[in-house]
């Protein structure tokens, strides 16, 4: 857009309210009561305050888009809305869960059930107790058990003649 030219009564006019806005002049005032334009600009001239800008603190004003939204109150979110239901679900879900394990463990039973023939007395007899037991364990026990069995003379001598046997033997192999 192209600027329109000021013209030179409106220039003289204004520069007197520059100088003097209470008494322009004879010449600004008549002018002043046939342009509407001056007229406004005399007002708008008194409108101006004379003191000097209110000081601020340093980044006063930078600063305060972000205090004025502290300020308002927030909409709370759909996720920030849901998030105890999520939880009550998730607590919810935890427990069923758990509760189905604990009944599937008591109501547990199995697929298939073995069906052996059971072993002789003989059979047992021979079998250790237990399967993996070193055979120097069985026959320690099986010494023990035999030694109890002994009278209590008995039990001693056999004690002496051990313990004659082993310092007599040499220990090493």
């Amino acid at each position: 857009m192209r600027e329109m030219p000021i013209p030179p009564n409106c220039v003289a006019a204004l520069a007197a309210i520059q100088i003097d806005p209470l008494d322009p002049g004879a010449e600004a005032e008549t002018h002043m009561k046939i342009c509407r334009a001056c007229a406004e600009a005399r007002v708008a001239y008194f409108a101006q305050e004379d003191f000097p800008e209110a000081l601020a603190p340093a980044g006063y004003f930078d600063r305060l888009p972000d205090r004025v939204l502290r300020k308002l109150p927030t909409r709370r979110s759909l996720h920030q809305r849901l998030r105890p239901f999520t939880w009550a679900a998730a607590v919810l879900l935890l427990a069923v869960g758990t509760g189905a394990f604990w009944a599937g463990r008591a109501n547990r039973a199995p697929l298939v059930e073995a069906s052996l023939p059971r072993a002789s007395p003989e059979v047992l007899e021979i079998l250790p107790d237990t399967p993996f037991q070193d055979s120097e364990d069985a026959v320690s026990e099986d010494a023990a058990t035999k030694l109890s069995a002994l009278s209590e003379e008995d039990a001693n001598a056999v004690i002496r003649a051990l313990t004659l046997r082993q310092t007599h033997t040499p220990v090493g192999k």
